[in-house]
């Protein structure tokens, strides 16, 4: 089931590539009366739904939340989340929160999904070449977030200051189609004139080429972080988001709720900069000791993302027909 919104056009793409029988909802209520009239027997959720309550005795729900359960927003959190009948967790990290905020939800530790095709293939990487790109230089990865997001606080002429590199810019959705952001967006556009540069469009809606093909990540409030991380490869996080007026001074609170405060410890994983003017010297030092924080990179990322043998897909899927 896919929501009808303006970037219907890519959902469609996404499913046809991945051979699924896509229905169209306008919104959660007319959701709701297709489970009803078809009572399937599970529905698999990605986020919250507030009409569990509707579905047929027949159907059972399950929850895969942002790829198994990691990322650092307190959504990942929600108490509604708990009314699923099982929820799908990536690490022991995980599993033990969640059994501890939510003793009555039937948790499974499976691992990071969203990661397996990385496992069970070499053949993701882009060639740098069609791209435009020097295959001779090292390639970072930058991927910002929406909000709270680096992208106000990068200076205009990023690519030039880091010109030894190639640069891959993958943006959120988000920035790509909110008119919310359409600042962010025309900043990301005038970096793609730079020979150093490849800037990917809607279209290109997974970030897992990218982040096989890159030797170091930049980015600051994504969950991302521990994607990356995870395939140990070094993680530069930008400390110096733009933050709205409403998120500042006697108002940070608001900021501190919207992150999950329980994965900051595990943000070791990655170095820091606490302002646009450390980054260029942060990345150069982890691009030449690229093992510099590995040991802690994967101890923390065992944690969060679990298993990572290429197999939490097939676990989800004997889960779901055990249970049947």
């Amino acid at each position: 089931m896919l929501y009808e919104s303006t970037d219907n056009d890519l959902k469609l793409k996404a499913a046809n590539e991945l051979k699924l029988v896509v229905h169209w909802a306008s919104s959660e209520e007319n959701a709701t009366n297709s489970y009803q009239q078809n009572a399937p027997s599970w529905v698999i959720f990605g986020n919250d739904f507030h009409h569990l309550h509707r579905l047929s005795s027949e159907t059972k729900s399950a929850l895969l939340f942002h790829g198994s359960g990691t990322g650092i927003k307190n959504a990942s959190l929600s108490p509604g989340l708990a009314n699923f009948d099982i929820r799908f967790v990536s690490g022991p990290g995980r599993m033990k929160l969640f059994s501890e905020l939510y003793p009555s939800v039937k948790l499974y530790q499976v691992g990071f999904a969203k990661l397996d095709p990385l496992r069970n293939t070499n053949s993701l990487k882009f060639d740098l070449e069609k791209l435009g790109l020097d295959k001779h230089k090292k390639t970072l990865l930058y991927s910002p977030t929406f909000y709270p997001s680096s992208i106000g606080n990068m200076h205009k002429h990023f690519p030039e200051e880091f010109k030894n590199y190639n640069i891959l810019i993958k943006a959120h959705d988000f920035t790509l189609n909110k008119a919310k952001y359409k600042h962010q967006l025309a900043k990301l556009k005038s970096w793609s004139k730079y020979d150093n540069v490849y800037f990917a469009d809607g279209e290109q809606y997974s970030l897992i080429p990218f982040m096989a093909t890159a030797d170091l990540m930049v980015t600051d409030t994504s969950s991302a972080i521990f994607e990356f991380a995870s395939l140990d490869k070094p993680v530069v996080i930008c400390d110096f988001p733009r933050l709205r007026w409403t998120y500042r001074g006697p108002l940070k609170f608001r900021l501190r709720k919207r992150l999950d405060n329980s994965t900051l410890h595990f943000q070791d994983v990655a170095a820091r900069a606490s302002s646009y003017k450390q980054l260029k010297s942060v990345v150069d030092f982890h691009i030449q000791h690229p093992n510099a924080l590995s040991e802690t990179r994967m101890k923390y990322s065992n944690d969060i993302m679990g298993n990572m043998d290429g197999k939490a897909s097939n676990r989800i899927v004997e889960i779901l027909l055990n249970h049947a």
